[in-house]
């Protein structure tokens, strides 16, 4: 009899440490509200055809195919607003966004470029980067909010999200860290992107800080000039 009692307790006692085991594995990026993101669709699949794309290189872009005939090109790096210290630069079709270059340890006026306030590179060698993120929009509905975490080449994001019946936000790649006329750039590309219902109204820094578990990456890989 006792040693069906032994035998009993042991098996109770594995099956709570395997559901202990389980909640343990059970990471805040696979809840279901955040598997939303997975959800997000570019706002448009139409790039460029041949003509266009031939165009697009006679001005310096470089252009990536993402279906047959179908085109979306990146604008070269330069300085193109010599007023300015963060350099934008748009896509074709404009569609794909904007490539933004901020300067290495800049902060930046209002935090209204992708909700980013300040990046600074921390490591050289793997272009490893901290950014902070920021918002301090007094005007309804959009919150106030301060997030800071560390980049590498790749990572993604979810950003600027209007929270309004466009439904709309960016998906933010950090592409690279170079040099232009002296000066160290690290450069972002957002693209244009449709939220899921079920993630508005946009929950900000929550959902800056979730999306960067996911790989949003859109597919398109640029090459770099």
């Amino acid at each position: 009899m006792n040693m069906k009692l032994e035998y009993g307790i042991i098996i109770v006692v594995g099956i709570l440490v395997s559901v202990s085991l389980g909640l343990i594995t059970i990471q805040p990026d696979i809840i279901p509200h955040w598997e939303a993101l997975h959800d997000i669709k570019q706002q448009s699949d139409i790039g460029c055809d041949e003509e266009c794309k031939l165009k697009q290189q006679q001005d310096g872009f470089l252009c990536v195919e993402t279906t047959k005939n179908e085109y979306v090109c990146r604008p070269p790096r330069m300085i193109f607003y010599p007023e300015r210290e963060t350099q934008m630069r748009t896509a074709f079709p404009p569609e794909y966004g904007e490539f933004l270059y901020f300067p290495n340890g800049l902060t930046t006026d209002d935090g209204r470029l992708f909700d980013i306030d300040k990046v600074d590179l921390i490591n050289p060698d793997t272009k490893q980067i901290r950014i902070e993120f920021a918002n301090h929009n007094i005007n309804p509905p959009e919150p106030q909010f301060e997030y800071f975490t560390d980049l590498v080449p790749g990572q993604t994001f979810v950003s600027h999200c209007t929270g309004s019946e466009r439904k709309t936000a960016h998906i933010v790649e950090y592409l690279d860290v170079f040099e232009l006329d002296g000066t160290t750039y690290i450069e972002f590309w957002g693209s244009h992107v449709t939220m899921p219902d079920s993630l508005l109204p946009c929950e900000l820094p929550e959902l800056i800080e979730h999306s960067i578990s996911y790989d949003l990456n859109l597919g398109i890989n640029f090459e770099i000039n």
